[in-house]
């Protein structure tokens, strides 16, 4: 498919030198914890690439921190893989969210994506504030239940109209959480106050839609052929009765309109943090997370170039293992 091309004027901030070292960590890690148990699950993960995203994401971050930023997202795209590409299956997918939404609570993890979550969630949180934590835990399980949303919606045939959509697209890209945890490799952990800021809000959840919009866009083929059919540009054919070019240009449009938010969120923030009575470090850390959102979207862009989870054909990209417990 060609796409279209697309409004972006955030500048991109280079990639990380340390994503080799980073990328080993994280195929230790995978193989440590049986995540990638067959030659198939190998080459679907080969082609993501986590690291290169988070690379691109957070391109100073030291070594140790890129590991475990890419070691989660390898996690999330081997969850996401679980239920977007098989046929849906609401009992399988509560099992799941159960035994995962399970290891807040501190009991044994169950199965091998508990147990790696598990370990991923203990080192995230570490030296992060009760609010962070609270914060990500809810967007986790935000994320988790789009899942069950989608195997009942696909079955029963019940498909979102596009704003419907849209509000569920923030949650099931799951990219709240990468916002957060991002915090870590930048040195920061927003005060609740600054996290709430109504300015603060339109940009994380115009960020967040962006980034999942677009990744619709790249991969539509893939989803059409898999008959997964939460996708913007899909689910605009069926609606509006639109080609594909039509499809993808209406979602284009959307695009531009987020990256029009987002600059109007940032110039809103500081009259919104001297109102909050946000100083010091708080306001400086805010600011710079703002305009860290801005690096996210673009590296957002170039990553899905870079990672032929995206750029093959869907008889390739599709390629994958059966389904882990």
């Amino acid at each position: 498919m060609d796409a279209p091309e697309f409004f972006m004027p955030f500048e991109p901030a280079g990639s990380n030198p340390a994503e080799r070292e980073a990328e080993a960590a994280m195929w230790a890690w995978l193989e440590a914890y049986d995540l990638v148990p067959t030659e198939l699950t190998r080459r679907r993960m080969r082609r993501t690439r986590p690291a290169r995203m988070y690379a691109l994401w957070c391109p100073t971050a030291n070594a140790e921190e890129l590991a475990l930023l890419s070691q989660y997202t390898a996690w999330a795209f081997i969850v996401d893989d679980q239920f977007d590409i098989e046929i849906p299956d609401p009992a399988r997918t509560l099992h799941t969210i159960a035994t995962l939404n399970a290891v807040y609570d501190g009991g044994q993890p169950s199965g091998v994506l508990a147990v790696a979550f598990a370990d991923l969630w203990r080192r995230l949180c570490a030296g992060r504030s009760g609010d962070w934590r609270e914060a990500v835990r809810a967007e986790i399980r935000a994320w988790l239940w789009t899942y069950y949303t989608e195997s009942i919606g696909r079955i029963a045939g019940h498909l979102p109209d596009l704003d419907v959509y849209r509000a569920h697209r923030r949650d099931s890209v799951a990219l709240f959480v990468f916002l957060d945890i991002s915090e870590r490799a930048e040195g920061v952990d927003l005060c609740p106050a600054a996290r709430q800021l109504p300015a603060m809000r339109l940009l994380r959840e115009a960020a967040v839609e962006h980034m999942g919009l677009l990744n619709d866009v790249l991969s539509v083929e893939s989803d059409e052929a898999s008959n997964y059919l939460y996708n913007s540009v899909l689910l605009a054919e069926l609606h509006f009765d639109y080609t594909r070019a039509q499809a993808c240009e209406y979602v284009n449009h959307l695009l531009t309109q987020l990256v029009h938010r987002m600059t109007a969120a940032i110039e809103r923030l500081p009259a919104e943090l001297e109102v909050a009575g946000i100083t010091g470090g708080d306001r400086d850390d805010t600011l710079a997370t703002a305009e860290n959102y801005t690096v996210y979207v673009r590296a957002n862009l170039d990553y899905h170039y870079q990672a032929a989870r995206y750029t093959s054909a869907p008889v390739e990209a599709l390629e994958h293992g059966l389904p882990l417990t």
